[in-house]
């Protein structure tokens, strides 16, 4: 259920949708200045108190120059509303006219101007008013007046209960169509599928590399499908940074021809607007030094001046400068100096920070068998991240042992040896086992393959 604010801007007014979201922290308005928040704060309190309820703790969306006055009935109703979880009913919309006393009753007004017009424009069914002067009437919208806040509560909660599902139909959670699964028109590629399955539930960074045209870009671009929802602390922390309440997570592209004015822009930057999100880097090798040399350092810093910093990157690249390592039907012509060369473009330190790199080779997709889709995979990688994000960094320590019995486990720097213990764990989650057996550990060190290493021979 959304709830419309009236706001008149002259001879004509129109609704303002209040955008709230829960907050463990404090009670906080995007859109408003410090001073409209903390004279807000001491009413929403005192209001609060008056009608027996704990003091407010939300994070609302507002748009900027706004007549904040005319906003803060409907803002109060939302949050005493969202504290009885009557917003996320599939009830009508409803729009609230008026201001409001410190004691909680409703100014007046001589007349509702065409707040009836502008609810019936923003698909509200109920139009909750002050005490006015002149009858007005509507079709296709109810409008009742309120004298004051507890009055305008009692009507929105009957009229949320009494028309519960009568706006548009809402979708099941977890429960995509075959159309929506993100891996739909896909064929083959299942490593290089699960490999994206494992970056997305683990915040795991990702290269793939390969020759042209096996599908780098097309898996990188399916990352953004399989990212599991934002938590409310994550929602608070992306609102504080971009201004704006997020509906899903940030993602964000850095081409070749960007340079260091555009990834600090104004005294900004580029990176802390991707928090909490996938960063794509396509053609890693094409990217400027200093480019990978920044994202590099964030990757260590997590950390802006003020703002956070962390993210997910995902990346593609060629294996070699000609780019046919890995084909069958053509043959790699660079010496084993190019091929290292072109590896050295993207630093060792940056390579150390993949936990993930995979080639993708190419597939006949005559031959290749038709993989089972997982109806449930945007779910079960919710519910694995839940899981990851519970745990701390001595439960991935406790599995080095296990990783030592490995020779290649035990060349990896104690960075990809965390990254490789925390992906034997995720393996394990997702077969829904608590123990990381010897097979995991094994599947979770076949993600780590350079290029360099000649693999692929």
């Amino acid at each position: 259920m959304n709830i419309y604010a009236y706001h008149n801007s002259g001879y004509i007014g129109d609704g303002v949708r209040i955008r709230l979201t829960h907050s463990p922290r404090s009670l906080s308005i995007l859109g408003a200045s410090q001073m409209q928040q903390k004279q807000f704060k001491l009413k929403a309190n005192a209001l609060f108190s008056l009608l027996g309820r704990p003091h407010p703790k939300a994070l609302i969306e507002i748009p900027p120059k706004k007549d904040f006055a005319t906003l803060e009935l409907a803002i109060l109703l939302a949050l005493l509303l969202s504290a009885d979880h009557l917003l996320e009913t599939s009830s009508p919309a409803i729009m609230i006219v008026g201001k409001i006393n410190l004691d909680g009753s409703i100014i007046p007004m001589p007349t509702l101007l065409d707040a009836p017009q502008a609810a019936l424009s923003s698909g509200c069914k109920l139009l909750i008013a002050p005490p006015s002067q002149h009858p007005h009437t509507c079709d296709n919208v109810k409008i009742i007046h309120c004298s004051d806040i507890a009055t305008a509560l009692q009507q929105c909660r009957r009229f949320a209960l009494k028309h519960e599902g009568e706006s548009s139909i809402i979708l099941e959670k977890g429960k995509p169509s075959p159309t929506s699964h993100p891996f739909t028109g896909i064929i083959g590629l299942e490593k290089a599928k699960k490999a994206l399955v494992l970056s997305a539930a683990g915040g795991l960074n990702i290269l793939l590399y390969g020759p042209p045209g096996v599908g780098k870009t097309l898996l990188l671009n399916t990352l953004e499908k399989l990212l599991p929802p934002l938590s409310e602390t994550e929602i608070e922390e992306i609102a504080r940074i971009r201004g704006e309440i997020p509906a899903k997570r940030p993602v964000l592209e850095i081409f070749p021809h960007m340079g260091e004015k555009d990834l600090h822009p104004g005294g900004s930057s580029f990176f802390h607007l991707v928090h909490k999100g996938v960063l794509i880097v396509d053609e890693l090798t094409n990217q400027k030094e200093r480019t990978l040399k920044t994202i590099s350092f964030f990757l260590e810093k997590r950390k802006y001046d003020s703002y956070p910093v962390s993210f997910t990157l995902a990346s593609a690249m060629n294996g070699c400068p000609c780019g046919n390592m890995g084909k069958e039907e053509e043959l790699c012509t660079c010496t084993e100096r190019q091929r290292e060369r072109h590896w050295n473009k993207v630093g060792s330190a940056l390579l150390d920070r993949f936990d993930i790199c995979l080639s993708v080779l190419p597939e006949n997709l005559m031959t290749v068998p038709l993989a089972y889709e997982d109806p449930d995979l945007l779910s079960t990688i919710t519910e694995v991240w839940i899981k990851q994000q519970q745990r701390s960094e001595l439960s991935y320590r406790k599995l080095l042992p296990l990783l030592s019995t490995s020779l290649q486990g035990r060349s990896l720097s104690m960075r990809a040896s965390m990254s490789a213990c925390k992906m034997a764990k995720l393996i394990a989650d997702f077969e829904k086992r608590d123990v990381v057996t010897r097979e995991d550990m094994v599947e979770a060190l076949s993600y780590k393959t350079y290029g360099v290493d000649r693999h692929w021979r």
